[in-house]
């Protein structure tokens, strides 16, 4: 299934190496030219603003999501087909997965892992059923990827909460991957204590 509408979660560093905001960049214009609307935090730096210039320079549409405090700072970006401005961090993240098809985490720092590790839970407990992907850029994800394995070796989850994510290696293989995609049905509370 191709997705209509995407959350991607990302950093609004700009102290960064270069690759991870080309790779926001072209993770941005890739989902635009495939007709994929982007949900994000509504930043104008950092591999924010890259992946929403790169949505919007292909004709793109993208949804930004900021707490009124970051708009009053004026770290929203000013050119996105919809700006809304939410009450707290705690609202944001629970409109950037309203309507979502998928979640797509590009590297970030806290902020990116705690929206990610939100959706993960949630998809653990069966109140989120849409495919979460990692684009490993410069390799940044293989510390996590070993810290979800030893949650499976060490029990604190099964080896089929394995199936609730995927990595990839460059934004180039996001929509292919999201395309095939396993499912996980709203029913997968009863693993919960697998």
């Amino acid at each position: 299934m191709k997705p209509q509408r995407v959350t991607v979660y990302c950093a609004s560093s700009n102290q960064v190496h270069p690759e991870f905001h080309a790779a926001a960049r072209r993770l941005g214009e890739l989902l635009a030219q495939a007709g994929v609307a982007i949900v994000y935090g509504g930043g104008r730096i950092g591999s924010m603003g890259q992946l929403a210039d790169g949505a919007l320079a292909h004709g793109g549409t993208v949804v930004g999501v900021i707490p009124g405090f970051m708009q009053e700072i004026e770290w929203g970006h000013p050119g996105l087909s919809e700006l809304i401005i939410v009450d707290d961090m705690h609202g944001r993240k629970r409109r950037m997965l309203e309507q979502t098809d998928a979640v797509i985490a590009l590297p970030g720092g806290c902020g990116t892992y705690e929206e990610l590790f939100e959706a993960l839970t949630l998809k653990r407990l069966g109140l989120f059923d849409r495919p979460i992907l990692m684009v490993d850029a410069r390799g940044h994800f293989q510390p996590l990827r070993q810290l979800l394995e030893q949650f499976i070796a060490e029990r604190f989850m099964s080896d089929r909460h394995r199936a609730m994510w995927q990595f990839v290696n460059s934004p180039d293989e996001v929509l292919s991957t999201l395309a095939s995609f396993p499912p996980w049905g709203l029913s997968a509370q009863s693993a919960v204590l697998a």
